[in-house]
Parts: C-alpha cells; sequence; structure tokens
C-alpha cells in the first residue's frame, strides 16, 4: 500500500471499504447480483474487474464503457500512478528507471483493488509483473486479457508519443518483442477475449457476457507442514488453462507428460495448448500403455530413460495426466528422477479425481501385490477438469463411483446420505452436477485426511481408514492378475461390502448396513458381492494374499471396519477364521 494516497482524477467512489473477498462469489457488478435471500440479507459484494493487454489492446475505451454497464466506477491505472507520483509516466520513466515505475504502479494498483468494486484498466506492462498478479489474486479481482493481433496493434499505436518503449523506436518490432514476453504472462488472466476491429461497443458487449458466464474453479487447500501444501482445483475446461493455473506453483514453465496412449489422444492436444499458450515448453510426452498392467517397473524405466534422455532438470515438473495408473506411475517417476521432481497431477478419470490424485501416494505394483513399491511425493498441484469424464466409458466411470461412496461411509450420513438417496446413481449416470458434488465432497474429506496424517504414521485411524475395503479389494486385483478382468474400483466396491458384512459379523455396526452398502453398490450398476464377479476365488489364495498386504503389521491382519456411517476405525485384532469363514459364506472355494 502506498506511504501517502492520492486523490483519483477518475473515480466516483472512494476506497476505504473493506477488502473484496477472495474466492467465495463469482458475481461481477450490480447487473449479476443475485436476489436476496428469503430473509432479505443482501447477496454477496461483486468483484472488481482489471483489463489487461498490450498497449492499443483498448482497456481504456472499453473499460469506461464496461463500467458503465456494470454500474461500477472506471478507474485507469496509468492517470492514479501520474496523480501519485505528481509527474507523466514518461518522466517517470527517464527520471527513476522502470524499476522505481513497477514499484509505484504495484503499490498504486495494490491500493486500487483494496476497496469497493471497481472496473480498472491497467498498462501494459502491469500484469506481467509476477508480485502485481499474485497481489490480484489475494483481492479477489476477476483478470480479463483483451487479446489482440499484432496488426490490429500496430494500427493503434502508430503515433502514440507519450508511451515510453516506443519513443525513437520501430513500433512494429517493439510489439513483436513485448507480445512474445507478455503474451504468456497475459494468459494467466481468470478470462481472454480475443479483439478483432470490431467496435468498442461491440466487445465491451462480448466482455460483459463473458464475466455473466464466469465461474472460479473450486480450490480446496491440502494443508500440509513446511510449505508443502497445495491445492486441488476442480471445474471445467481447465486443460485449456492448463500453463495459467500452473504457472504461479511450479519453479519454470517446463514441464514433460506423462500419459496413457488413449488419454494422450483425447485429451493430450487440450494440454498442450493449454501449457504453450502460457509459454511453457514440453520438453517430454511419454506414453504408456492403458491399464493395470502398466503399473510396473519395466513401465517405470522406460518412461525415467524417455525424461533423462529429453534433457529433463531438477526444475523440469512431471505432469501426469490420465487415471490412478498413470498418476502413481508418473508421482513415483518424479520421486525418484534425479532425486525428485516437481509432480502436478491432472486426472481424467474420476477414480484419480476424487481419490488416487490426492495425498502424494505414489507407486507400482509387485508380484505379491498392489502397490508394494513406491514414495510419498506430494504434487504441486491437482487440476482436476471436470470435463474429462464425459470421455469416460461408462464402466470407468461406475468403477471410479466406488471411491466415492467409501468417503461417503467415512464422511458420515449426511454425504453417505446424499449417496443412498440418488446422489450416486446421478454420478455414474454423467449428470454433471453430481458429478461436482462427488469430486469435491470426496477432495474435502481426503485433503482434512492427508493433513492430519499424511505418512499414514498414526496408531489408529488417520489416514488408515481412507484404506475402507482395499484390504479385501487389493486381494481381489491381485488374483486376477491386473489384466482388466477386475478394475480397481470394482474391487473396491466388493470390498466394501465385505468390510460392512465383517463389521457387523464381529459387532461392530447394525446388522442392516452391509445391506445398506451392497444394494447402493448394485444400484449404481457395481459387483457388490464376491458372487457378482466372473470368476472363482479360493478363500486360501485371498488369505495369503492380504497377508501380504502393506498394511499388515507385525504379521497381523490389519482391517478398516465401520460403527456406523462417519464412525470407521482400524482394528488389528480381527480373527483370520472370522475373514475366512465371511469369504466362503460370499462363495469362495477352499
Amino acid at each position: 500500500m502506498l506511504a501517502s494516497r492520492a486523490v483519483s482524477r477518475n473515480t466516483a467512489s472512494a476506497h476505504d471499504a473493506a477488502a473484496v473477498p477472495a474466492d467465495g462469489d463469482p458475481r461481477i457488478g450490480p447487473t449479476a447480483a443475485a436476489p436476496r435471500g428469503a430473509a432479505g440479507a443482501e447477496a454477496p459484494p461483486p468483484r472488481s474487474v482489471i483489463l489487461v493487454g498490450m498497449p492499443g489492446a483498448g482497456k481504456s475505451s472499453i473499460g469506461r464503457r464496461l463500467a458503465a454497464r456494470l454500474g461500477l466506477p472506471f478507474l485507469d491505472a496509468d492517470t492514479e500512478i501520474e496523480a501519485a507520483a505528481g509527474l507523466p509516466i514518461t518522466e517517470i520513466f527517464s527520471r527513476y528507471g522502470e524499476a522505481h515505475f513497477r514499484d509505484g504502479e504495484r503499490r498504486v494498483i495494490a491500493r486500487l483493488v483494496s476497496g469497493p468494486p471497481v472496473v480498472l484498466a491497467t498498462g501494459g506492462g502491469a500484469f506481467a509483473d509476477a508480485a502485481t498478479r499474485a497481489a490480484l489474486r489475494r483481492a479477489g479481482t476477476v483478470t480479463v486479457w483483451l487479446k489482440c493481433g499484432h496488426a490490429t496493434l500496430l494500427r493503434r499505436v502508430v503515433g502514440r508519443g507519450h508511451r515510453p518503449m516506443f519513443l525513437g523506436a520501430d513500433p512494429a518490432d517493439v510489439l513483436q518483442r513485448l507480445m512474445a514476453a507478455r503474451h504468456p504472462l497475459y494468459a494467466e488472466a481468470d478470462i481472454v477475449i480475443p479483439c478483432t476491429d470490431e467496435s468498442p461497443d461491440a466487445t465491451t458487449r462480448r466482455v460483459q457476457e463473458a464475466l455473466a458466464a464466469w465461474a472460479p474453479p473450486a480450490r480446496l487447500p491440502v494443508a500440509l507442514g513446511g510449505g508443502r501444501g497445495y491445492e486441488v482445483v476442480v471445474g471445467e475446461g481447465l486443460l485449456a488453462r492448463a500453463g495459467a493455473l500452473l504457472a504461479s506453483a511450479l519453479p519454470s514453465r517446463r514441464v514433460a507428460v506423462v500419459s496413457d496412449a488413449a488419454v494422450a489422444a483425447l485429451h493430450g492436444p487440450a494440454l498442450r495448448a493449454g501449457l504453450e499458450e502460457a509459454g511453457f515448453t514440453v520438453a517430454a510426452e511419454a506414453a504408456v500403455a492403458p491399464g493395470e498392467a502398466s503399473k510396473g517397473f519395466e513401465t517405470l524405466h522406460r518412461v525415467l530413460e524417455e525424461l533423462l534422455a529429453a534433457g529433463i532438470d531438477r526444475n523440469t515438473a512431471v505432469v501426469a495426466l490420465g487415471g490412478g495408473v498413470v498418476g502413481d506411475l508418473a508421482g513415483f517417476a518424479a520421486a525418484v528422477a534425479l532425486r525428485g521432481l516437481p509432480f502436478v497431477q491432472v486426472p481424467t478419470t474420476l477414480l484419480a479425481q476424487v481419490d488416487s490424485s490426492v495425498g502424494g501416494k505414489t507407486g507400482v505394483n509387485l508380484a505379491a501385490g498392489k502397490n508394494l513399491a513406491g514414495a510419498f511425493h506430494q504434487p504441486r498441484l491437482v487440476l482436476a477438469d471436470s470435463a474429462t469424464l464425459r470421455t469416460l466409458p461408462p464402466r470407468e466411470l461406475r468403477a471410479g463411483y466406488a471411491e466415492v461412496a467409501k468417503h461417503g461411509l467415512l464422511a458420515g450420513e449426511a454425504f453417505w446420505g446424499w449417496c443412498e438417496r440418488g446422489g450416486g446413481e446421478a454420478a455414474v449416470a454423467g449428470d454433471p452436477a453430481a458429478l461436482s458434488h462427488a469430486v469435491l465432497e470426496s477432495c474435502r474429506l481426503k485433503a482434512a485426511v492427508v493433513a492430519a496424517d499424511e505418512r499414514e504414521e498414526a496408531a489408529e485411524g488417520g489416514r488408515a481408514l481412507l484404506n475402507l475395503g482395499h484390504t479385501f479389494g487389493h486381494a481381489l486385483e491381485a488374483e486376477c492378475g491386473y489384466d482388466g478382468a477386475l478394475l480397481h474400483g470394482e474391487g473396491v466396491a466388493v470390498g466394501l461390502g465385505l468390510a460392512a458384512a465383517l463389521s457387523a459379523r464381529l459387532g461392530h455396526c447394525a446388522q442392516e448396513l452391509p445391506g445398506r452398502v451392497m444394494a447402493h453398490l448394485a444400484a449404481c450398476g457395481l459387483p457388490a458381492r464376491i458372487a457378482d464377479l466372473p470368476r472363482p476365488f479360493s478363500a486360501a489364495a485371498l488369505m495369503e494374499r492380504m497377508r501380504r498386504d502393506k498394511k499388515v503389521r507385525d504379521g497381523r491382519l490389519r482391517f478398516v471396519l465401520l460403527r456406523a456411517p462417519g464412525d470407521a476405525f482400524t482394528a488389528s485384532d480381527v480373527p483370520a477364521e472370522a475373514v475366512e469363514a465371511l469369504l466362503r459364506d460370499e462363495g469362495c472355494g477352499e
């Protein structure tokens, strides 16, 4: 904030009110405000709108029109700076240099957005400053990039003598240089409006329409110690904005993408375009075969060789684009390559979005069992683009929902009740609102659990509770050989039913709970019992698989059991004979 405050020459309101809220409300100006609630409460305050772009983009002319349409004051940052300094910008540059000007510009903009909502036109270099971009994000503004082509800009800036960068220089060369440097930074704006030679009124209408349609993605923090916390970002169209969203989370704009062949064909082009618009270089793209069989040391070795052959360094981030297999594999590669690389999860399946992408567990399978080699390696960011779920085959969507049901049982009757009352069936049918709710609530639960027990070290409960149904499910998967005959989520679904049934047999929960769990899973098209699976199983073989599970402690089987939805606990004193009897009663052979 400036130590001494200048009086604005082009504003109609004071700037002493409380700061604009950050990420909570997407409303822009009075025309977009929601109606009063039943009790007559005022709608939350709108956000300030910040116009960014190159000199000649029309920020001031469009800003004035937009402010009039929205009923907000209009401010021009350059005018405010000149008022604060008592000097024209050209003289500030000539006397004190650009660094001094940018520092003052940053402080003036921070002051302007700290008060009531405004429409603010910024100078061409303002948004290129990282500290200014961060200040605008903290203030909860909506930033709009007016993106013009070189020819349009050149026609508009020729003869502009008041711009320091054009004095004594070829405007075409200056624009080309500035566009190359600034466009990747402008791409971090919330909204991008391609501009043409249409009238300012026409462009203003398009900006207003984009503002009315815009909503910020949901951001859920995963609070970890040592400054290692990160966000899970959930929303539509995030692949196209990947570079803008990743820029502030990574040490450089250089990445290597790991995906599977099917996902790379579907979503790779959108991700690459989103990265490149924000100035990212994709140093390597490694594709693996779809399916659980790729999650092994042979594939890991090949991926590592490809990344290193591409010349990655310790500032190159590994981006995992795909489902749980790709996330686990790419995360493990990031953990061990060059002794640790930054890592980003871009999950494209429901299972990965609600579970495996959050929490930092990475690894590969061994013949002895699932995920028996791996590392804890937290991502820098998780980008869950809801639009990718529309490309999932129905079976994959259903399998992912098993983890949602697990989270419902762990969270309690509010979330579990939503699942049972039709939310689950709507989600597996592809309903966007139901899927969004499922992802957000699942990530909210998992983020809280991971923050409290990151490395699953709690003596009881803690992160281990997230393994509800997994001891049974992993054993079933291992017996099937990870050949795709049984998907992970399908194994978890059967495991949830078995965990509830075991809890009831041991007297921990109501006798009707297993029936509720199995009926809900069956209604969502998932296998709910071992008898629903297309092959037979041996109780002895499954018991041996469970004894080799990584959750075993001191040679004793460890299960997550239920007293009720929302009341789960870990138990290491479950009699092996009770487990084996349950498996036989559920249809397993000897």
